[in-house]
């Protein structure tokens, strides 16, 4: 896969573990580049999890396996931290509550995952529907629990209401 060159003057966008670059000559691939000592193991699960997803239209598709590619930095080249090669998004700073619940229902019927981590930053577009683009395991995680409720999303399951206040988890 080392034939793959991203560009790290073409930083697209990050998370806590992860970093998206442009690969040069491709306008909708990208490649997910992950950080730190357990870089593998982290794209290892975020693509398996992708792959899963993305079977059912949640998520953008990946290409080929988990990897490292070239990398250049203006002059410089090297070779990058572990990762994977994925469809790009369109991104908003705000997507509907209603459109999120959905994603996350969508998610927990077709996979059995629950996205607990499901704001805004989490979520993009693709072929006018909404995705999960981080699948890594926090995304996945109760800690990481975006909306506070007892269950994933925007909604409270208790009152079936969007920003409630009717109880404190």
């Amino acid at each position: 896969m080392l034939s793959i060159c991203i560009d790290y003057n073409d930083f697209l966008a990050c998370g806590g573990s992860v970093d998206l670059f442009s690969i040069i000559g491709s306008d909708n691939l990208g490649f997910k580049e992950f950080n730190g000592k357990l870089a593998l193991k982290k794209a290892t699960y975020a693509w398996k999890t992708q792959k899963k997803l993305a079977k059912f239209n949640l998520a953008p598709k990946v290409i080929g396996k988990v990897c490292k590619v070239k990398a250049k930095e203006d002059e410089k080249e090297w070779t990058s931290n572990w990762g994977y090669i994925t469809e790009l998004v369109h991104t908003r700073e705000q997507y509907s509550y209603t459109a999120i619940e959905k994603l996350v229902n969508d998610i927990k019927s077709k996979t059995n995952l629950k996205f607990w981590d499901c704001h805004d930053s989490n979520i993009g577009i693709l072929k006018n529907r909404l995705v999960c683009i981080d699948t890594g395991s926090e995304s996945f995680d109760r800690d990481c629990n975006a909306w506070g409720f007892r269950e994933p999303g925007p909604r409270c399951v208790d009152c079936n209401k969007y920003q409630c206040s009717c109880c404190d988890y």
